[in-house]
């Protein structure tokens, strides 16, 4: 039985990271940010912290240097004298001074704070991060907006919203021209697409598809660009354990759509290519909870649980067509002859398990296929 596939096209935001492995050690920098995140949210861990780890630091030593440095940033902007009554004006300093002094070079792939500590190169994520999160510890209160290309920061000054573009020392303010603004955004899109959707619409077009996201989600992009890099050397099996992580910090992201269909079909294929039916399963799985709308998810769901099920019986492994079942249920995919089928795989296991004495199992087998067999109807 074979498989589907979609011609999925990675967004425009594409970052690579800087020094990270594949694996996990128990008492990692990287595995204390995963048990933090867990819940979606960072309990233990600072912003800053975490946005340093998942820009690849790995060692505690390394950290300390690197919070260091960004305490000594910290401390100039603090020296300035800022007017308490006019945060808007306060703010753009801020801006001003990380462009005059750290944010120097625009670089696509330059996406985790380590390339703006070491080289002074920056794109859309490793600069909205740093200017948030610096504007939080001077108690200024930012989130960020994400679009299907982009990244950009919201001051917030109480009920008065100002648009920060990072990418250009001239983006503070940035919507007081909008057709500017929208030119400016072509460098994000391919020729072809910019063209379809009309170069003095391009703003319009990214904001309808974003969405505001918070400084916990915003830290998300960074971990989305270490799947980048796991997906570009071919690991793609890293590449989706590094999704999975990405999505506990932002669950919505819409600039990783296309990228996070390409990973679920590349590392399911894999799998099922290895025979592997009930990982391949899960992944197809997850990819059709998360995009419902990609049609293939759905058949390739169906193939393999139908092979996985051919596959337990063969090895006799009836936790395995337990685990495969319940993963699926309540979900109709089924056509009639798939139901046929395991009617007859599911008979061949109640003969197995009554020969061989088990006379529960015969009967869980029973109970199994009526599960499987009404939820089809």
């Amino acid at each position: 039985m074979s498989l589907s596939r979609t011609n999925a096209v990675v967004a425009c935001m594409v970052g690579v990271a800087i020094g990270f492995g594949t694996g996990f050690s128990a008492d990692s920098l990287e595995e204390k940010l995963r048990s933090d995140i867990i819940d979606h949210r960072l309990d233990n861990m600072p912003h800053i912290e975490a946005a340093f780890v998942l820009s690849g630091v790995t060692e505690q030593d390394s950290l300390n240097r690197c919070l260091n440095r960004y305490l000594s940033i910290l401390q100039t902007i603090r020296d300035y004298r800022f007017d308490s009554f006019d945060r808007i004006g306060s703010a753009n300093k801020v801006f001003q001074y990380l462009h005059s002094t750290w944010l120097r070079q625009y670089s696509k792939e330059s996406t985790t704070l380590l390339d703006i500590l070491q080289k002074k190169q920056y794109n859309c994520v490793s600069a909205t991060i740093l200017f948030n999160l610096l504007c939080d510890d001077l108690g200024w209160t930012t989130e960020a907006f994400e679009t299907p290309s982009h990244v950009y920061t919201v001051f917030c000054n109480f009920i008065q919203k100002v648009m920060v573009e990072n990418t250009s020392p001239m983006g503070f303010d940035i919507i007081q021209n909008l057709q500017k603004y929208s030119h400016f955004l072509l460098q994000f899109y391919p020729e072809n697409q910019a063209l379809k959707i009309g170069l003095d619409r391009i703003y319009v077009y990214e904001n309808s598809r974003g969405r505001p996201i918070n400084n916990t989600e915003l830290l998300g992009l960074l971990a989305y660009n270490r799947a980048y890099l796991a997906e570009k050397r071919g690991d793609f099996s890293s590449a989706y354990q590094l999704v999975l992580f990405a999505q506990q910090f932002n669950g919505d992201s819409r600039s990783n759509v296309d990228f996070e269909i390409k990973i679920f079909y590349q590392w399911g294929e894999a799998l099922f290519q290895k025979k592997n039916f009930e990982e391949a399963l899960n992944v197809y799985w997850r990819g059709l909870m998360r995009h419902p709308d990609v049609g293939d998810f759905r058949s390739n769901v169906r193939s393999s649980f139908l092979n996985g099920m051919i596959s337990a019986w063969n090895d006799k492994n009836w936790d395995r067509s337990i685990r495969m079942v319940q993963m699926v249920s309540g979900f109709d995919f089924l056509q009639e002859k798939d139901v046929q089928n395991l009617e007859s795989l599911f008979q061949h296991w109640r003969i197995f398990f009554t020969e061989s004495g088990r006379n529960q199992e015969a009967k869980d087998a029973e109970r199994l296929f009526k599960t499987i067999s009404q939820e089809s109807k």
